[in-house]
């Protein structure tokens, strides 16, 4: 799943002693202050965005810890060419009712960077876009998988919109200076994780199975919670059960089947026919005994 989205950069400059000394943690030959040049990036949020995605707030720390080390390139381009910059500093921050990754870059000062070290300075390039992979992506509404309920991105459902959360960072990959970003204040180019670091065809096709899978589960837990709840007399009308039972999530419909199979097991215990039959047969042939 790959998708573009916005972030920024903050403030640049000069690095101070601190910095220049993480800075030469990612060097190979130490650098002195004047060799490069620094400048900070909102990368991601837990915001919803245009997509109908948002990061996890608990997935951030994580995530930013994985982005320490890597490249900066234009484009989403992953090639040596196009390398400009390094992140060297990463960390948590708030604002605004949101959590996001505030990370730290630098860029050495050559001649083939001066015009992009102008353009930073100049606010032209401003907006970046992060690669990274995300273990699962979990519907907002009910907290399944996102893809095995019936909720859909963007719609809503009692006045809630429904987003999918993405959780469980595995990877990060680059950020990138692009030209059209698609979140609001921060955001990224994200793939879940299959072959090659991308989503291949049989992983598509494979992910498409489960997630048929997971829906005839659900409406089959659906179907015998209504049975159940009918068979015990809930005093509530069919229609109006099967629309809340449609709106409790896979967990909550294999509580209720249990408790509501607990019920009916002791409405309606079971009945041994063939002992009956045993003891019916007993009592006729003890007529004949003399």
């Amino acid at each position: 799943m790959e998708v573009q989205k916005q972030a920024g950069v903050l403030t640049a400059g000069k690095p101070t002693a601190e910095q220049l000394e993480k800075i030469n943690l990612q060097a190979k030959t130490p650098l002195a202050a004047e060799e490069v040049y620094v400048f900070s990036v909102r990368l991601c949020d837990d915001q919803p965005d245009r997509d109908h995605e948002r990061f996890s707030t608990d997935a951030l720390p994580r995530l930013a810890e994985l982005f320490v080390g890597k490249t900066g390139v234009a484009d989403h381009a992953w090639s040596s060419e196009k390398q400009l910059a390094r992140i060297f500093e990463t960390s948590v921050e708030y604002a605004d009712g949101a959590a996001y990754i505030k990370a730290w870059a630098y860029i050495l000062r050559t001649d083939k960077t001066a015009e992009l070290i102008r353009e930073i300075e100049a606010g032209i390039k401003k907006e970046v876009s992060v690669g990274c992979a995300m273990g699962r992506s979990v519907c907002s509404i009910c907290g399944a998988d996102y893809g095995t309920c019936q909720h859909e991105k963007g719609q809503a459902y009692g006045g809630k919109e429904c987003v999918a959360v993405l959780c469980e960072p595995q990877d990060a990959y680059e950020f990138s200076f692009v030209a059209v970003p698609a979140q609001r204040s921060a955001g990224v180019l994200k793939r879940l994780r299959g072959e090659g670091d991308e989503l291949t065809e049989f992983a598509r096709v494979h992910l498409q199975k489960q997630a048929e899978l997971g829906r005839q589960y659900r409406e089959r837990l659906r179907g015998e919670v209504v049975r159940l709840a009918m068979l015990t007399d809930v005093a509530v009308e069919q229609d109006v059960l099967e629309m809340m039972v449609s709106a409790l999530s896979p967990e909550q419909l294999v509580s209720a089947e249990k408790s509501l199979s607990r019920k009916a097991e002791g409405m309606y215990p079971p009945v041994c026919q063939l002992a009956e039959r045993q003891a019916a047969k007993k009592e006729t042939d003890s007529a004949f005994l003399v």
